[in-house]
């Protein structure tokens, strides 16, 4: 998965459902995504709190592990605002908030970095013990991005890759499929069932980022929702 910030509970359940989780950090950064931005439910609605971030090489060419963080403070203390704001009168805030704080006042230059450093600190709150490594520190993985799945599950000789629904579209094709055949290789699609959970709007607002539920249900409640929520089919 594609290192992105401050990801959603779905991000953490591929997580929790392996014993090795590759960051494909190696790829074109998009300005769109939630590479540098996701969302909070604040008393108005969804709130989008992104990162100002600088493209080194322009933005068609840079890729994820390149991409800077624009450094002046004001875009810090606007997020954790916004967070405070946010989820002040929420049941664990006291439990949460200073761990993200501690994150988010650091100088870390480098947009993957943080997010990194973020999804291995949410995960380790959540007793996800997974190995997380990083494509761009392996070598000889081919820039085909199904093969390089391929390559990567050689290198950890395993057998099995669970793969985020996204991307069925392009991995459940013919050739596809006898690729992964042919390594021996049972691919899995994630089919995560987002439990709603008690919020401070009347209606459940999904897709959050997973401060929401940690705020609202705290770290055994979201556990909870992320065992309560996997399902797993097989790709045939």
């Amino acid at each position: 998965m594609q290192p992105t910030y401050l990801p959603w509970l779905g991000y953490f359940d591929l997580i929790s459902s392996v014993e090795d989780f590759l960051f494909l950090d190696d790829v074109k950064f998009n300005k769109s995504s939630y590479h540098h931005q996701n969302k909070i439910l604040s008393s108005n609605g969804d709130l989008l709190l992104s990162v100002p971030t600088r493209a080194v090489k322009g933005r068609m060419e840079t890729m994820i592990n390149d991409v800077e963080i624009v450094h002046n403070r004001k875009w810090q203390i606007k997020h954790l605002r916004s967070i405070e704001q946010s989820y002040k009168k929420a049941p664990f805030y006291d439990d949460i908030y200073h761990h993200i704080e501690g994150i988010l006042l650091t100088d870390i230059q480098k947009l993957s970095e943080l997010n990194i450093k973020i999804i291995k600190l949410i995960s380790s709150m959540l007793s996800l013990n997974t190995n997380f490594h990083k494509s761009s520190e392996l070598e000889d993985l081919t820039k085909d991005r199904v093969q390089r799945l391929i390559d990567f599950c050689k290198i950890k000789n395993a057998n099995y890759y669970y793969s985020p629904n996204g991307s069925l579209d392009y991995l459940d094709t013919a050739d596809n499929r006898e690729l992964f055949k042919n390594a021996d290789i049972t691919v899995y699609f994630q089919r995560f069932e987002l439990i709603p959970y008690l919020q401070k709007q009347k209606e459940f607002v999904p897709y959050m980022s997973i401060l929401d539920a940690l705020m609202n249900c705290g770290i055994e409640g979201t556990k909870d929702l992320l065992i309560r929520g996997r399902q797993m089919s097989i790709l045939k």
